[in-house]
């Protein structure tokens, strides 16, 4: 009997390791943009593009993004973030950048607190939604600044615990759009974009030394090709304000 329960325990051990390692490496947080790509037929009209975020299943405390554009095709004029995904929305951790074509939007709610977490029901829930101006036309490339090694401007989705982990593990694909020119599938216009989600509040800018602070703070700690400019603008929201 010992021989036999002994050989049934040899047989059970790694099975459950197997049933336990494909449920830590099934979870696959994500980021990405919607629409990933597309024809931006008429100019004039720019276009919108959502950003998309999925826990699979994980409970998150906290998520930032950081997108990059190119200042010389693009302008943003309009960012909207869904504050029912997260709590608090730091003042110092968002920042619209139009000089060196940079947008960051973190959200966060503290760690622990049973139900206000965020998680992801369905595919994906929008975090935010971008609005541009063109300025030039032709192809242009929207990407994320992932894994940096100046820790304020990345990408990351945290998920809560103590201490909380990065579950973004891996860079999120970036869309490339082609601006008036030729024939698209996707043609791309601040209408174009439909979500089910109500945004609470739209960014307002805020000038003042707080701007000109962390500008400079930016400006130095962002590699060389990005440093073509000044001003960085903060955004808040107009709940926070109050």
């Amino acid at each position: 009997m010992k021989v036999k329960n002994i050989l049934v325990i040899f047989l059970l051990v790694p099975i459950a390791f197997l049933f336990s390692a494909s449920k830590l490496y099934a979870s696959n947080p994500s980021f990405s943009l919607y629409p990933a790509s597309g024809m931006v037929v008429d100019a004039s009209k720019g276009f919108s593009v959502d950003i998309r975020i999925n826990t699979d299943g994980e409970k998150s405390n906290s998520a930032r993004f950081t997108l990059l554009f190119d200042p010389e095709y693009l302008q943003l004029t309009k960012a909207e973030r869904n504050s029912k995904l997260y709590d608090k929305w730091p003042e110092d951790e968002t920042s619209i950048d139009n000089d060196n074509g940079l947008v960051m939007l973190t959200g966060f709610t503290q760690s622990g607190e049973e139900g206000k977490t965020y998680i992801t029901n369905g595919e994906y829930d929008v975090i935010a939604r971008l609005t541009f101006k063109v300025r030039k036309e032709g192809t242009t490339i929207i990407d994320w600044e992932y894994d940096t090694n100046n820790g304020v401007f990345d990408t990351y989705i945290m998920r809560d615990g103590s201490p909380p982990t990065n579950m973004l593990m891996s860079k999120p694909k970036s869309g490339t759009y082609q601006i008036g020119k030729g024939d698209g599938k996707t043609v791309l216009d601040p209408s174009t974009v439909q979500t089910a989600v109500e945004f609470d509040w739209r960014y307002v800018v805020v000038t003042g030394i707080v701007m000109l602070l962390f500008g400079a703070f930016m400006i130095f700690t962002r590699p060389e090709v990005y440093r073509r400019g000044k001003g960085t603008v903060i955004v808040i929201g107009e709940d926070e304000k109050k």
